[in-house]
């Protein structure tokens, strides 16, 4: 996305007037002739999972450290006390979040942000780049809370925003380009990219936000160059994937590290890359490529990055002060083996009360026996994107012709286990609601060609989920679409009632309300007079889908496990008994009375989950541990099982494809 040249000459003399803030301003220290380490703690896309939380492990986290019987993983205490450790291990040391801190898990939806800016205050974190998902309760949210809770710098330097009416909290005033660090002695200057690809999104809802973005690459130089005489390293610190990271390192130079975030990813050990690779750029300049360290360190605060710098005054170009002679990199996994931070624990804590008083999270509202992934395993439909469409299909009181909501609104996947409130928050951090309209045969086709050229520019991986329909999308293009990916194949309907759009026909469709009002850029939708918002929130839909499906076993009674089937028990209110005498909790594996049979696994992870609910820390968990596996039996001999029963299964109704 480029912007104009008086748009971009404004926002640096705005910027300019405004100003940058200098961090530990001292006597300048000699550092001529020595070699000088420096360290950087980075964290990205924390995305509000500051309490500990269970996921499946898959390959890639496993190769970088994580390991299940450390589950459960992230946790702001725990983050807290690497950072602090680490700050302990070093002599100069910066703490750079790369934005998204906002928006992911329930506490978020209950305190907007409040308790996430609190806790990367109470860390210390020196500086943080504006992701954007902070604009996810509006620009007045982000800075109220930027004014009330922040003890840090907040950066974009490509976000121009335009005078604010809406408060005197303003972002033009909170939201600096850079900050300039004084690390014993080394100047350090941080320049800070938020993000432009979800720009689009941010213009095209209800809320417009008076931000015009800049080019990165345009401001990213020009900040450099506006540095490079007053300090001796530039850090770039940035919120636009990893695209736009080695995008913006070819078409700059002078840029010394770049630290990034967005796209969730790990880059063990860094990329090091060149600048200045740009002909144009080299002989408007005479500039030689140099390296540049790039460096990604995962989300949801399931790692902490450390990155050590060697670096030496380079005495034949001064204009680029300290080099960068060699770096290492460390990945801390945040899991159970960590110990919390007591500061940042106790802050927490009225937090956790307080959601527990108006809902309670742990309440079970089914159990899954497998994974139920948000991704399909051959780039179509995703069992939990069935799932999700088919709540808000069949959802009574809408019923439309078909359903469609985006992948990436899907935020989790469901873990093997008890599927309880908490759960599905961290699926639906979003509150977005159902919203009805009717779409001509011509807004249908129109629809899902934009669905196929999304999905093209994802690797072929569907960027949408729906129901009450079958789509073929073309990655590749087609000649109806000037040789734009297509939706070759679209109808409507299910099973012998499915039938091929036709355009002059009408249909009524069931979305969320960010995409109707043309988030992720459905413009075709948000133009659509016809729109009715039910009120009716997506995670309120999926989980009444869920409790109207049946348990994982089909009904049978029993009198012992011989008569259930492989790894099943008998279940009944009698069968499990604590006796004090051997002080063990006896199982004869029959029934005393009717039993009912169940999942052996349901029984012991929904006793499990009862007994960090019950349990006290002065009580002796095992007699308890016994007495609730009953009625956790009782419980997985009702409670619904999250499986193709109910639609969370692929059954390759989108099917997406390069010919």
């Amino acid at each position: 996305m480029r912007a104009r040249d008086g748009g971009m000459l404004l926002g640096l003399a705005a910027a300019v007037a405004a100003g940058g803030c200098v961090v530990n301003e001292g006597e300048p220290i000699d550092l001529g002739g020595q070699e000088v380490l420096l360290t950087i703690l980075h964290s990205a896309d924390i995305h509000s999972r500051l309490l500990p939380y269970d996921m499946q492990v898959g390959a890639v986290d496993r190769r970088l450290g994580l390991q299940q019987d450390n589950s459960p993983f992230g946790g702001a205490a725990r983050l807290a006390y690497l950072v602090r450790r680490e700050r302990g291990r070093s002599g100069r040391v910066l703490h750079i979040d790369c934005g998204d801190p906002f928006q992911g898990a329930p506490i978020f939806n209950f305190f907007e942000g409040q308790v996430e800016f609190r806790v990367l205050s109470e860390i210390g974190v020196d500086v943080m780049v504006v992701g954007n998902h902070e604009f996810d309760r509006g620009g007045p949210n982000l800075a109220r809370q930027l004014d009330d809770w922040a003890r840090f710098p907040a950066l974009a330097a490509n976000y121009l925003f335009e005078p604010s009416a809406y408060s005197q909290n303003d972002l033009a005033r909170l939201v600096r380009p850079y900050v300039v660090f004084n690390v014993q002695g080394l100047r350090v200057g941080v320049i800070g990219l938020g993000d432009t690809s979800s720009m689009f999104s941010i213009f095209e809802t209800g809320n417009r936000l008076g931000i015009t973005p800049l080019n990165a690459e345009t401001v990213a130089q020009q900040w450099v160059d506006f540095l490079r005489p007053q300090v001796d390293l530039i850090i770039l610190a940035t919120h636009q994937g990893l695209s736009g990271d080695e995008r913006i390192i070819r078409n700059t130079e002078g840029i010394d590290v770049v630290m990034g975030g967005h796209l969730h990813i790990v880059l063990d050990p860094p990329k090091v890359l060149y600048d200045c690779q740009n002909a144009e750029l080299r002989a408007e300049r005479g500039c030689t490529p140099r390296p540049v360290i790039l460096s990604h360190s995962g989300a949801f605060l399931k790692y902490l990055g450390r990155l050590d710098l060697v670096l030496r005054r380079n005495p034949s170009d001064p204009r680029n002060g300290f080099e960068v002679v060699s770096h290492d990199y460390t990945l801390f996994p945040v899991d159970a083996t960590v110990p919390e931070d007591p500061a940042v624990k106790y802050l927490l804590e009225p937090y956790e009360i307080r959601m527990e008083q108006v809902v309670n999270l742990d309440r079970l509202i089914g159990y899954a026996p497998n994974t139920v992934r948000r991704f399909g395993s051959t780039g179509g439909d995703s069992a939990l994107g069935n799932l999700v469409a088919d709540s808000m299909w069949l959802r009574a009181g809408i019923e439309t012709d078909f359903a469609l909501t985006n992948t990436t609104g899907i935020r989790s996947d469901l873990n093997p286990g008890p599927v309880t409130v908490e759960e599905l928050f961290n699926v639906f951090p979003f509150d977005n609601t159902i919203t009805t309209m009717f779409l001509s045969g011509l807004e249908v086709r129109e629809l899902f060609d934009y669905v196929a050229r999304r999905t093209a520019s994802r690797g072929c991986s569907s960027q949408a989920q729906i129901a009450g329909a079958q789509v073929v999308l073309n990655c590749r293009g087609c000649e109806r679409t000037g040789g734009l990916p297509c939706a070759e194949s679209i109808r409507i309907g299910s099973g012998e009632n499915l039938r091929e759009i036709v355009d002059d026909g009408s249909y009524e469709l069931a979305t969320n309300n960010y995409l109707a009002q043309g988030g992720s850029g459905y413009v075709m939708l948000r133009r659509n007079t016809t729109q009715q918002d039910s009120g009716i929130p997506q995670r309120d839909a999926v989980i009444d889908r869920i409790r109207g499906g049946g348990p994982c076993v089909e009904p049978r009674a029993c009198d012992d496990d011989g008569d259930c089937g492989e790894n099943q028990v008998c279940a009944c209110s009698g069968r499990w008994r604590w006796n004090d005498t051997s002080g063990l909790c006896q199982d004869d594996g029959a029934c005393a009375g009717p039993g009912r049979c169940v999942l052996a696994s349901c029984v012991e992870e929904v006793a499990d989950l009862y007994l960090e609910r019950v349990i006290r820390p002065d009580e002796d968990a095992e007699p308890v541990a016994c007495d609730l596996r009953n009625h956790a039996g009782l419980e997985c001999a009702e409670v619904a099982c999250v499986d193709g029963r109910i639609g969370a299964a692929e059954d390759a109704r989108i099917r997406a494809y390069l010919p």
